[in-house]
């Protein structure tokens, strides 16, 4: 992920096109689109609306809601991994420190983590998931918070991590073969235990 963040910076892609979209965009619906979708993909928002949801939800969204939070806890703690590492200023900042690191951007990396999630349990929500997901990242760049890499990473980042639950903690119903799964034994007189992975 770093090598493509170079390749793009060396490019001279990632400054192009946050210009254009910062500032050859700019008005005044464009402002109160982004101001809005931005404040409702933030963390707290998302996890009040997904913990909502489940409380108000049949047996099936009460597990997707679960299934949605794990999803974007584990992303989030991946991105600010990632953050700390990586340590990119903002792109109207000068200071940065390894929470509040432009890259990758937390709340694509949110909200796909979250959407992946409930794309796949209800189908019919994926393009207008997908088409939110896209005014999420628009206006995290719109509003001078992020670079199109960070951007995009956040997306890939977020789809991956849900991607991963998913296949981890699959449907009532399913088969369960690609869990995770707590592995014990006895061999030679000595007890084993191990984590099989069956993916």
């Amino acid at each position: 992920m770093s090598m493509l963040l170079v390749l793009v910076l060396a490019a001279g892609i990632d400054q192009g096109i946050y210009e254009d979209i910062r500032y050859g965009w700019n008005g005044s619906v464009q402002d109160v689109v982004a101001e809005g979708v931005s404040i409702m993909t933030n963390y707290p928002a998302l996890a009040v609306a997904d913990v909502g949801l489940g409380l108000s939800g049949d047996e099936k969204l009460r597990r997707v809601s679960r299934q949605a939070f794990v999803s974007w806890v584990g992303a989030t703690g991946v991105m600010l991994g990632l953050r700390a590492v990586v340590k990119r200023p903002r792109p109207e900042h000068d200071k940065v420190n390894w929470w509040n690191s432009s890259f990758p951007s937390g709340h694509t990396t949110g909200y796909f983590a979250m959407a992946t999630v409930y794309a796949a349990r209800y189908p019919k929500l994926k393009w207008p998931l997908f088409f939110t997901g896209i005014l999420v990242g628009f206006s995290r760049i719109y509003l001078g918070e992020h670079y199109p890499s960070d951007v995009l990473a956040g997306a890939g980042l977020g789809t991956g991590l849900g991607a991963l639950t998913l296949r981890v903690w699959p449907e009532r119903g399913q088969s369960t073969s690609n869990r995770v799964r707590l592995v014990s034994g006895n061999q030679n007189g000595r007890l084993c235990a191990g984590v099989n992975f069956g993916f």
